[in-house]
């Protein structure tokens, strides 16, 4: 009986293992796999409409499309960059495709001292803002170390990415966040996979990104401690394929290599942004399967900077002149700093 006792002891412990072995591939399953939440225009109509949309940096890239998609849902959009003329083209386009309004405001946001004086002309025109899309970005691609000098490792050039990148987004949540709270909104901000993992072709672009992470991570907490209603979506995105970004990589042979799985689509970016203001996710990540799986590759591998280098299979020297050409190639074709996510 001993013995019988002894083995059934040991068949349940092995089945307890085995089912603790299918629920964690479940579970990875689940996480890899998960799609994001969208609706239909339907849907999306029924809910947004007249809802008052601030979106930063619009002019362009995945702002310009995802204003197209609060439009066509007959939003009251405003509308932010720096280019007046590339603001009034979107602003026609929008009209168009249905909103209910749109109104558009130029605004240097490097210059965070004057987003107080943003926020009142914002509420001059809607007393009452429902989201606020933070989506204005600096994109310096380049390793940190080849960075021009003097001028570009010199710290008013640091201070200015990280005024675009980080401290903007901070102050406008900061002159916004009591109207939001009225009017139980949402703050949505777009991220990148570059704030999840280090990556030493764009390492001053990626270290912004970590610190917009960290920020509105830990807001997220804070305002669910206060009990606030305000929601806080952030994007985590990968190679988002922009009007923009396809001809900058078209004149980059090299690029065209990059696997299909990551890039993503500038239009389904958008159905997920605007689809989110109803479902409210703290996160997303998009390409789904890439993003996630990059999320996690750096915390399971040790070697991780190691397999990052050998997967360039280029040398140092000819990874800056890739970079080079491709900056260049972005001087002629993008606004200065109005260029999306990668």
């Amino acid at each position: 009986k001993a013995v019988v006792s002894t083995q059934s002891t040991g068949d349940l412990g092995m089945g307890l293992k085995v089912a603790g072995l299918v629920v964690l591939l479940i579970s990875i399953g689940v996480y890899y796999l998960a799609q994001n939440d969208v609706f239909s225009d339907e849907v999306l109509k029924d809910s947004l409409r007249d809802k008052v949309v601030v979106i930063c940096g619009a002019s362009s890239g995945i702002g310009e499309v995802t204003a197209y998609k609060y439009a066509g849902a007959g939003a009251k959009l405003v509308l932010s960059a720096r280019s007046l003329d590339k603001l009034q083209t979107v602003k026609n386009n929008a009209l168009e495709r249905g909103a209910k309004s749109v109104d558009i405001i130029t605004q240097d946001f490097s210059k965070t001292e004057e987003i107080g004086k943003y926020r009142e002309r914002v509420l001059a025109i809607h007393p009452t803002i429902d989201v606020l899309l933070l989506n204005h970005a600096a994109l310096p691609i380049m390793p940190w170390m080849a960075l021009i000098p003097p001028h570009k490792q010199a710290p008013e050039y640091t201070r200015r990415i990280f005024n675009i990148n980080v401290l903007s987004f901070i102050e406008l949540t900061r002159v916004f966040l009591d109207d939001l709270e009225a009017s139980a909104g949402q703050i949505q901000v777009t991220s990148s996979v570059a704030g999840l993992i280090p990556h030493f072709e764009f390492g001053l672009y990626g270290s912004t990104k970590h610190a917009v992470n960290g920020f509105f991570y830990s807001l997220q907490q804070e305002l669910l401690a206060k009990q606030s209603r305000v929601s806080v979506s952030v994007f985590s995105l990968g190679l988002i394929m922009t009007d923009n970004m396809d001809a900058m990589f078209s004149t980059e042979q090299d690029t065209q290599k990059i696997p299909n799985f990551v890039k993503g689509d500038v239009n389904q970016v958008a159905h997920i942004i605007v689809s989110a203001t109803i479902s409210r996710p703290r996160n997303v990540d998009y390409p789904i399967a890439s993003v996630k799986f990059m999320r996690s590759f750096f915390h399971f591998f040790p070697n991780y900077h190691d397999i990052i280098i050998a997967s360039t299979g280029k040398s140092y020297s000819e990874t800056v002149e890739i970079q080079q050409r491709l900056e260049d190639a972005s001087k002629t074709i993008l606004d200065n700093y109005q260029v999306g996510n990668i």
